[in-house]
C-alpha cells in the first residue's frame, strides 16, 4: 500500500524531477531547504499544482493522475491544509466545519464533538474567519480537514501560526489521530524537531530533486540532516514497573531503564510506545558508571563510529544502545581522553528533563 508521484515539474529556478514511492500509511514529512519544492509537491499529489497535467501520482493502486486520468481533489478525499487556511470568510467557524463534514462519507470515525474539543473551537463556533487570529485560523483549517474524513491528510505548514506549547499539543494531537484511525499523513514542517517527533517516513528534497527517502531513523543517519540536527530517536516502551509518584515515567530500552517527565495532557496507557527525540548535544559519555549524579539516565552502549561535527573543537559519536542508534556530541579532547574507538564499551547519560517525547498507542 503505497503512495507513488511521478512528475517533471517546471518552476520558477528549477523543474520539480520526482519519481518517489512512499508508504500509504503512518506519517511522512518532505522536508528539504525553502523553496526546494515541497509545497509544489504536495500541490502535485493533492491534484491543484497547475502545469503538473504530465504528472502521475496512484494512491494503494487507484490512479488519480496520469496519461488520460486527472480525478479531482474532492474524488480524491484528501484532508487538505495550505500554509495560509482557505476558510470561507462569509461562513461562521461552524459552518466552515460543517462543509467537510457534510460532503464526508456516512461512516465518519471521527466525530464532531470530539474534533471540535481537541481543537479547542467550541467558543469560536459562532465567530468569522476574520474575527481569528492566524493560529485560530489554523486550527479550524486542521480540523476541517479532519472532519472531512479524509483517506489521506495532507498538510503544509499546518500549525506555523501557533505558539510554542500550542504547536507541540497539535503535533502529538496528530500523531495520535493518525495511529488511531489508519489515517496517513503527509505534511511539510520547517520545524525539524517536530518532524522528528511524529514522522515515520522522510523525504528530502534539494532543488526539486529526492536526495533521500526511507525511514524516520535512517534518515536522520544522512546528510544534511545528520549534522543539521544532530538528532536521534529511541523507540522505547512503558515500563511494567510501578510507576513513581514524582510525574515521571519509567520507560525501558533493550532492557535497560529509563526515567522522563510525564507530559501533562497524555492520558495513562500502560501499552504506550514512547518515541524520545535526544539531541546529541544532550549526551554525555563516560567509561564506568557514575555514582551520586544527578543524570537518572546511565545506559552501557557501544561506540560504533565517529565524524568530525560542524565545529573543529567537536567530535560526533554514533552509538548503539539497546539495538538502537544514538548520536553524541563531545568535544576532541573528550574523545581521545577516554579513548574511545570502534567497539568500545561506554555509559551513556542522558538527563530526563532533556529528553522530548511523543506517545503513540497500540494498534
Amino acid at each position: 500500500m503505497t503512495l507513488r508521484v511521478r512528475c517533471t515539474l517546471p518552476l520558477r529556478h528549477f523543474a520539480l524531477a520526482v519519481d518517489v514511492t512512499i508508504p500509504s500509511q503512518g506519517i511522512t514529512a518532505i522536508v528539504g531547504p525553502s523553496g526546494s519544492g515541497k509545497t509544489s509537491l504536495l500541490q502535485v499529489i493533492a491534484g491543484v499544482q497547475s502545469g503538473a497535467a504530465a504528472a502521475e501520482v496512484s494512491f494503494n493502486g487507484s490512479l488519480w493522475q496520469g496519461q488520460r486520468c486527472e480525478v479531482p481533489l474532492h474524488q480524491r478525499r484528501l484532508g487538505l491544509v495550505l500554509q495560509h487556511p482557505s476558510l470561507f470568510p462569509q461562513l461562521t467557524v461552524a459552518e466552515n466545519l460543517r462543509y467537510g463534514w457534510q460532503r464526508a462519507p456516512k461512516q465518519r470515525p471521527l466525530q464532531w464533538h470530539e474534533v471540535v474539543q481537541a481543537c479547542g473551537l467550541h467558543d469560536l463556533l459562532q465567530q468569522y474567519p476574520a474575527q481569528l487570529s492566524g493560529g485560530q485560523q489554523q486550527r479550524v483549517a486542521f480540523a476541517r480537514a479532519l472532519l472531512a474524513q479524509p483517506q489521506l491528510l495532507i498538510l503544509d505548514e499546518p500549525f506555523s501560526a501557533l505558539d510554542d506549547e500550542a504547536r507541540q499539543y497539535f503535533v502529538n494531537y496528530l500523531r495520535r489521530v493518525s495511529d488511531r484511525y489508519n489515517l496517513p499523513v503527509v505534511w511539510v514542517s520547517h520545524q525539524l524537531t517536530d518532524v522528528a517527533q511524529i514522522s515515520d517516513t522522510l523525504v528530502q528534497l534539494h532543488e526539486g530533486q529526492v536526495i533521500g527517502c526511507g525511514p524516520l531513523v535512517t534518515e536522520l543517519q544522512r546528510e544534511p540532516l545528520r549534522s543539521k540536527l544532530a538528532l536521534s530517536v529511541l523507540e522505547v516502551r512503558r515500563s511494567s514497573l510501578p510507576q513513581t509518584q514524582d510525574h515521571s515515567w519509567q520507560l525501558q530500552l533493550g532492557g535497560q531503564q529509563l526515567v522522563v517527565p510525564r507530559p501533562q495532557w497524555q492520558q495513562e496507557d500502560a501499552d504506550a510506545t514512547v518515541r524520545l527525540r535526544v539531541f546529541a548535544r544532550d549526551v554525555s559519555l563516560t567509561r564506568e558508571l557514575v555514582a551520586d549524579s544527578s543524570v537518572q539516565n546511565q545506559l552501557m552502549a557501544e561506540v560504533i563510529t565517529s565524524y568530525p561535527a560542524q565545529h573543529p573543537a567537536e567530535r560526533v559519536v554514533q552509538l548503539r544502545v539497546g539495538g538502537q542508534p544514538l548520536l553524541a556530541l563531545i568535544t576532541t579532547s573528550s574523545w581521545q581522553r577516554l579513548d574511545l574507538r570502534e567497539g568500545t564499551a561506554v555509559v551513556v547519560h542522558l538527563k530526563a528533563v532533556a529528553l522530548h517525547e511523543t506517545f503513540r498507542e497500540r494498534l
